[in-house]
């Protein structure tokens, strides 16, 4: 007989077993983003955190620099500036994030990034050799500034550059150009000033270049506050505050938004923009949801940037607060970084003036705006919001304006390209795998989960069935007992009634009882 406590036991484990897979089936998506949230959230020490501050993939960078080929004829209104595209010029970035300080009061981690760039030669179609012949961008940019200095003041600077600043173009080789840099005589002079006395004459850095301090710098990208995901998991990643504020100097009604670049809100939703704070563009830039694709067997989220995302106020009011005071907005198409660029007058678009305005590409000679090389790209995991593939694209170039001195008295109007950068990021083939595992183990905890549904519905109903089906075993040979006793009665009174001696006592009772009657 089957223990009342055995039968007990094994329903409630059962019960349980099923409840539980049953739950782990039916809330299978609910369980992974809890674990996920678990796991990514940036705390001292951890696996996550540890590739965060040094991550393990290699950034490609390839740089095209536009040399000017008809500068001779700058002054002829009449005529369009010529360029041509050289490059590209290939570098390995590897970034990583020094003095990390984490924040547990408003659970955030500061931090400063530095970047190393080495020259790739064999990937590289440019010498970093070649003579460059761009706008002289340190010129350009003192004529912006003195503008807004006093009368006597920039009289002197006048002056300064009547003698020093007189080159309307500066040829210097694609390495000067890029992450060298090189000296100037008007830099050579500023140093000679006290900053005390003209702090308008201190120059950033003791040389210039497009990319210059980058390489091995911390100072360019700044300190950077961004949120753990501790005590709000959507705001992993995103930016808190940028070099100890909430905003830019040049954009004080902007709040600092978008994320540092690894981590985005998860899951990811379909038509959302993603959005990603750039140093060097001291702002936000979002980038536009497109749809699915397969990446390398993987479903994932692909966002290209938009005619919107780089559109002037008006065009787009999300970014109607980068235009302040007596901002004249601009044709949309090119972001102003004046602040980027210590007040020169640099703005930011995509390259050849891709999905601009017509009006930036018919100013000059030598665009030819391409999807394919031109747009940006990014691919996400959309469960993790980890980086698949990017192919950033962005380029900067100077605003030349008529003035009414020195050279660039009769120029016309014109935003001159100067170099474009090709940020390329593609996931290693190590956390490639992870994320290829997770579908894997995805189904395979479903089928667990089914499985575990199946076991417990079996050892709930087990002994119940075991009892029935003795129970009816039991019936069933009793029910054969009485009908085989019932098939034995009546063969036993006919053997009985058929014998010679019942039937010689008949006779012999018959008689007595016909001799007694008389």
């Amino acid at each position: 007989m089957i223990g009342k406590r055995r039968i007990w036991q094994t329903s409630v484990v059962g019960l349980l077993l099923a409840s539980f897979s049953l739950c782990s089936v039916v809330y299978m998506e609910e369980i992974e983003r809890w674990m996920l949230e678990r796991c990514m959230v940036l705390r001292p020490g951890t696996l996550i955190s540890g590739l965060w501050q040094s991550p393990a993939m290699d950034i490609n960078v390839d740089l095209y620099i536009f040399n000017w080929t008809n500068s001779e004829r700058f002054s002829d209104p009449t005529v369009k500036p010529r360029f041509e595209e050289l490059g590209p010029y290939r570098f390995t970035e590897r970034m990583q994030k020094v003095d990390v300080e984490w924040h547990d009061e408003n659970s955030t981690v500061s931090y400063r990034r530095r970047s190393r760039f080495d020259f790739d030669p064999i990937r590289s179609a440019g010498r970093p050799s070649d003579p460059i012949v761009a706008p002289n961008l340190l010129i350009v940019g003192l004529y912006q500034k003195i503008a807004m200095w006093s009368p006597m003041l920039r009289s002197l600077m006048l002056l300064a550059l009547n003698i020093y600043g007189r080159e309307k173009s500066m040829i210097r080789p694609a390495s000067d150009w890029m992450f060298d840099g090189f000296d100037t005589p008007m830099i050579k002079m500023s140093k000679m000033v006290p900053p005390s006395l003209v702090p308008e004459m201190k120059f950033p850095y003791e040389k210039i270049g497009y990319a210059y301090p980058r390489n091995g710098s911390m100072e360019v990208y700044g300190h950077h506050n961004v949120y753990t995901g501790q005590d709000e998991f959507q705001k992993l990643g995103q930016i808190a505050r940028w070099r100890y504020n909430n905003v830019t100097e040049a954009s004080p009604r902007c709040k600092l938004k978008g994320s540092a670049g690894e981590f985005h809100p998860i899951p990811l939703v379909k038509g959302r923009p993603i959005s990603y704070f750039l140093p060097d563009l001291c702002r936000e830039l979002q980038v536009d949801y497109s749809g699915t694709t397969i990446f390398e067997g993987i479903e994932a989220f692909v966002y290209r940037g938009s005619t919107r995302n780089m559109a002037n106020g008006t065009d787009n009011p999300d970014n109607s607060c980068y235009c302040q005071e007596n901002c004249q907005e601009l044709r949309s198409g090119l972001v102003n970084i004046s602040s980027c660029w210590y007040g020169a007058p640099v703005f930011a678009s995509y390259p050849h003036f891709y999905n601009a305005d017509p009006y930036y590409a018919e100013q000059v000679e030598g665009m030819k705006p391409d999807k394919d090389r031109h747009e940006m790209v990014i691919m996400l995991e959309p469960k993790t919001g980890m980086v698949l593939e990017i192919k950033a694209r962005l380029m900067a170039s100077l605003l030349v304006e008529p003035k009414t001195h020195l050279i660039y008295r009769t120029a016309r109007r014109t935003f001159f390209p100067l170099i474009w950068a090709d940020y390329n990021v593609r996931i290693s083939d190590d956390l490639l795998g992870y994320v290829k595992l997770m579908p894997i183990l995805e189904l395979v905890g479903k089928i667990v989960g089914i499985l575990g549904v199946v076991l417990g519905v079996l050892m709930v109903f087990w002994y119940p069935h075991q009892m029935i089906w003795q129970k009816s075993q039991m019936q069933k040979i009793e029910i054969s007992s009485i009908e085989t006793n019932r098939s034995l009665e009546p063969v036993k009174n006919s053997d009985v009634e058929d014998s010679p001696l019942l039937k010689g006592l008949q006779y012999t009772g018959a008689k007595n009882g016909a001799g007694n009657s008389n």
